[in-house]
């Protein structure tokens, strides 16, 4: 893959799950066996669960429209700083959520992540 292809397929991960929530572009983008770095640790998912897990994080952010603010190709891996927006269902509140997110795609999929996320904080310019 390209650099072109690598953005355009972490693109397509930011509006077609966080705005569009098509969760079936999960067996185009992601490989099977998929590993996320988090503040909650490192876990390795299959398409299925993965599956679950965003419609679960759904819930939380309804309504979410994502903007990529800045994103950098480095080898295998895309960097990238988004902000989510949508309202919390369960406080009825707005919900702003930052990203840092480093993906590494391996064979034109997603095969590996390093999640940070802060949320209330807007760092959008």
């Amino acid at each position: 893959m390209d650099e072109q292809e690598m953005a355009a397929t972490v693109a397509r991960y930011w509006d077609e799950l966080w705005t569009r929530r098509n969760v079936d572009v999960v067996d185009e983008l992601f490989a099977e066996e998929y590993v996320r770095h988090s503040s909650a640790g490192t876990k390795v998912l299959g398409r299925e669960e993965l599956k679950r897990e965003f419609r679960t994080a759904w819930h939380f952010l309804h309504d979410a429209v994502s903007t990529v603010d800045d994103q950098v190709v480095d080898g295998d891996r895309v960097w990238t700083r988004a902000t989510t927006d949508g309202l919390n269902l369960d406080t009825g509140e707005p919900s702003l959520l930052t990203w840092l997110v480093v993906q590494r795609l391996a064979g034109g999929r997603i095969v590996e992540s390093w999640n940070a996320t802060l949320p209330g904080v807007d760092w959008r310019s």
